[in-house]
């Protein structure tokens, strides 16, 4: 199997965490790729931790859970402090540093990663609603990402919100936001 991307989402309930990962997974079938989406959650919903695991491939994907991501988007630090031991091989991190701080001990630990740092929830409250921090995060991610880029991540945003123009305008904001502070 030829994967391209395993990709972890990673943030607390409420942060939009598992719509980022499934716009992601939706974007890459919108590419012709292959993608899985595995959520995880359970009282996490209500503020505690909470994560998605994406896959894509160009081939047929055989598990979509995986035990070391290849990139990640991480919005707050509890998140930080459950995988960063996991990120250590990641080619690329995504991370919210209106929530997230890198102490040095992160820092060495994840030395060999490309560390994408953006102001996603502070961005998110200048569009509008903290509730876009997901997608600033998720158009950082885009500009680095070998799976997918901004277009085709808005047009599943537009699919996504396309009864909602309000929510959709913000949320394509936000993405351009992202995708430009990368």
């Amino acid at each position: 199997m030829k994967v391209k991307e395993k990709v972890l989402f990673a943030g607390f309930g409420g942060q939009g965490i598992l719509a980022a990962g499934k716009i992601f997974a939706e974007t890459c079938i919108d590419a012709g790729l292959n993608a899985s989406w595995l959520p995880s959650y359970g009282p996490e919903m209500r503020g505690g931790t909470c994560n998605c695991q994406v896959v894509v491939s160009d081939e047929r994907i055989l598990s979509p859970i995986f035990t070391r991501p290849t990139g990640a988007i991480i919005m707050n630090q509890a998140s930080m402090d459950k995988f960063a031991e996991k990120m250590d091989e990641s080619e690329m991190v995504v991370v919210n540093k209106s929530l997230v701080g890198l102490d040095d001990q992160t820092r060495k630990l994840l030395k060999n990663v490309r560390l994408v740092e953006v102001d996603a929830t502070n961005a998110a409250l200048e569009i509008g609603s903290v509730q876009c921090a997901n997608m600033v995060a998720l158009g950082a991610y885009a500009k680095h990402s070998g799976a997918l880029d901004l277009d085709l991540i808005r047009k599943s945003v537009e699919h996504k919100f396309s009864k909602k123009p309000a929510v959709l305008q913000m949320n394509l904001k936000a993405l351009k936001r992202g995708y430009e502070m990368a």
